[in-house]
């Protein structure tokens, strides 16, 4: 077993390519680098094999080891769609990451990890009914488990198991459909089960800047800030809420928490410039040319932008 052992790690590290196949598995045949020269031929193999990649941090050889252990019934063949899943979803394989969630739904319909996982990604793919379909479902399932029998956001009952991703998944669809007041609800109902996440005080706050309702979204910013400091689109979401404000000087200092003085210089410019501000981005183009201690092409490059839309526009 030793020598079995010694050859998966020379396998997951050797950086060759080979070509997998489905084995009846529903999913395409994929080539993956590292990992495809071997089959497990038992479990316990598979579970080397999945170690080993995990190990490597290879997407490629995690996502081959899981379909591998496809083939063995001692895995929970719906945990593993769904690794699978997640994993194509973050290597932006979107089609196969669907096709990996449904076939998770199809071992067991009634995962609701996977159902919220796949309306997730659904989101991305600008797919919007469908993904609220699955996370209403989501929603409605997580309500019956408390005992409540409406899934009414103004009613929003949770407790710590409660899908804090659906209800912000929710959120964004809301928002994407211009119902800002039911998209604030549902980061609301999100915000009880994480109250301390940055990025979902962040949704909320960009939320209320949708609404135009500046005093409530720099609240919201500033819990997200004072939650995670270094949470860089909470600043810059800050920083574009104080510009559109009237207040400069803050949007200067809130982007220069997460970039340089150069680099703030030219987002407020670029800001600036599609507000029509052209004059204001002029300057502050000049400015970040100025500050930046080497040439810096981005700024050099919208300089010349909003001097050209600026003699356009005095036509």
């Amino acid at each position: 077993m030793k020598h079995t052992a010694l050859a998966l790690v020379i396998i997951l590290l050797s950086g060759c390519s080979a070509m997998s196949d489905s084995d009846g598995n529903g999913l395409p045949a994929i080539k993956t680098p590292g990992a495809g020269a071997i089959k497990p031929t038992n479990g316990k193999e598979a579970r080397m094999l999945i170690a080993q990649s995990q190990t490597s941090g290879d997407l490629d050889a995690m996502i081959y080891a899981y379909i591998q252990a496809l083939a063995f019934n001692e895995f929970d063949k719906v945990d593993l769609y769904i690794n699978i899943a997640r994993l194509e979803h973050q290597r932006n394989n979107n089609a196969r990451a669907e096709l990996a969630y449904r076939n998770a739904l199809r071992e067991d319909a009634k995962r609701l990890d996977a159902k919220e996982g796949l309306a997730l990604l659904l989101i991305d793919m600008k797919r919007h009914r469908e993904a609220e379909t699955l996370l209403l479902e989501v929603v409605k399932a997580d309500q019956a488990r408390l005992g409540q029998a409406s899934t009414d956001v103004d009613e929003c009952v949770t407790n710590a198991e409660s899908p804090w991703r659906s209800y912000n998944g929710l959120g964004l669809l809301a928002d994407i459909l211009e119902q800002g007041q039911q998209a604030r609800k549902h980061y609301r109902c999100a915000l009880q089960i994480q109250p301390g996440m940055a990025m979902l005080h962040t949704n909320l706050g960009f939320s209320h800047y949708l609404n135009s309702d500046y005093p409530q979204a720099e609240q919201a910013y500033t819990r997200a800030v004072n939650q995670e400091p270094e949470y860089e689109r909470a600043w810059s979401n800050l920083g574009l809420l104080y510009y559109r404000w009237g207040r400069q000087s803050e949007a200067l200092m809130a982007l220069r928490k997460v970039m340089t003085q150069a680099e703030a210089l030219n987002d407020l410019g670029y800001i600036a410039m599609m507000e029509g501000e052209y004059d204001i981005a002029s300057s502050l183009f000049q400015r970040a040319i100025d500050a930046s201690p080497r040439y810096y092409p981005k700024a050099v490059d919208n300089l010349s932008q909003a001097k050209s839309m600026q003699a356009v526009s005095k036509r």
